[in-house]
């Protein structure tokens, strides 16, 4: 008996939500990073790119002893809304007809033959993007820049980080390359590891966790390489809540997310804000020779937002990680609500042959088929409009290799 296949009604929702699900499947990064709550731009049909939603911020409670008064505590609380803003786009495109989507064979054969490779070169580009992003919001550093090796103690220093930054336990993700994967596997093989992970390890040259993290490989990660000078001074009377000093002695700009300490300038326990006898690392967001705009701002003064011993001296030492004009790679470990992620339908078109959008598990896929008149060219586009920013950047640090 010759086989029926049925025509079915919504075959552009069906290939959407295929692209969708393929391009959700290839996030490694993403996919475990917290996305925005739908109700945080629930209501509204479509977007554009520049809009902006608000998503909320954790608070930073300060703890007072032995004084039931309360009213002085609220300049202490950091909370409220932080714009995250929708203005990063990923698109490609390709032809094929109307006819592709006829049937449930039809719909599978398209997404084979054009859907799955539009969502793995969406995904890849997202995920290669955000976490270059991560990178530079991220202004912790652990490991030795150049080393390339992974031991045991460097991921516990990452541990360590975010311990003292007060990440919760849990929902902790290490994110490596292959290569430094292949090292961290390499340092580990005269341990003694539970029988199953040790398989693993044996049979498929990774680490599924560890040391408080779930491990996972991916090729995305940034290489950062540091600008000409790698060391300077401070040139500056530095005020509380600073996030720009006066710099001299450097001959080329700092890049952008370079990590620095300044001399004297120890960091604090989150809580206790008890000296933890290391220096506060921080990030370059903006430079010059002169001038380094940077991440977090500097807070000497007890209370909640302190996170520093001392403000830094004039002439105290710049002293960035890393040699002068080198690239490092930078592999993270995070909390996963250290950053925010969010992708939303896209303002949809009238009138055109197809119009789809579709979300599975947080990432949506618009998709538009139209026609050229002047070439008579069937095009079919697929975008994802997303937003992606730190939420609690202290909850993330770098491996630097």
């Amino acid at each position: 008996m010759a086989n029926t296949i049925n025509t079915i009604k919504d075959g552009p929702g069906l290939f959407a939500k295929g692209v969708a699900q393929h391009v959700r499947d290839n996030l490694k990064f993403c996919g475990f990073v917290e996305q925005a709550d739908k109700s945080e731009f629930d209501g509204k049909s479509g977007f554009k790119s520049g809009d902006t939603i608000y998503t909320s911020i954790p608070a930073i409670k300060t703890v007072q002893r032995d004084n039931l008064d309360v009213s002085s505590l609220g300049k202490d609380t950091v909370e409220g809304k932080k714009p995250l803003a929708l203005n990063k786009t990923a698109t490609t495109a390709d032809q094929f007809d109307s006819l592709e989507l006829a049937t449930d064979v039809d719909v599978k054969n398209a997404l084979k033959r054009f859907g799955m490779s539009s969502a793995l070169a969406i995904a890849h580009d997202i995920e290669s993007r955000c976490m270059e992003i991560a990178m530079q919001k991220t202004y912790q550093s652990v490991g030795t820049a150049g080393s390339n090796t992974f031991e045991t103690s460097d991921i516990l220093d990452a541990k360590v980080a975010l311990d003292e930054s007060l990440a919760p336990n849990g929902e902790r993700g290490l994110f490596m390359t292959s290569r430094s994967g292949a090292k961290a596997v390499d340092a580990r093989k005269a341990y003694n590891n539970p029988v199953g992970k040790l398989d693993k390890q044996y049979t498929d040259g990774v680490i599924l966790n560890a040391d408080g993290f779930d491990w996972m490989e991916t090729q995305m990660l940034p290489v950062h390489t540091n600008g000409a000078d790698v060391a300077g001074l401070v040139n500056d009377t530095v005020t509380e809540g600073s996030s720009t000093i006066t710099v001299d002695g450097f001959t080329a700009a700092p890049t952008v997310g370079s990590v620095f300490t300044l001399a004297g300038t120890n960091k604090v326990h989150a809580q206790s804000k008890n000296d933890l006898g290391t220096l506060q690392q921080f990030t370059v967001v903006s430079a010059t020779t002169t001038s380094i705009t940077f991440s977090p701002a500097i807070y000497a003064a007890s209370g909640g937002l302190q996170n520093v011993t001392a403000l830094p001296a004039d002439n105290a030492a710049v002293t960035f990680v890393g040699a002068a004009s080198t690239g490092y790679t930078q592999n993270l470990a995070l909390h996963k609500s250290a950053f925010k992620m969010v992708t939303v339908p896209l303002y949809t078109p009238k009138g055109e042959d197809l119009v789809a959008s579709e979300t599975v598990d947080g990432i949506t896929v618009n998709i538009v088929r139209y026609f050229t008149g002047d070439t008579r060219v069937v095009t079919t586009r697929y975008d994802v409009l997303y937003g992606f920013d730190e939420v609690r950047p202290e909850w993330s640090t770098r491996l630097t290799a």
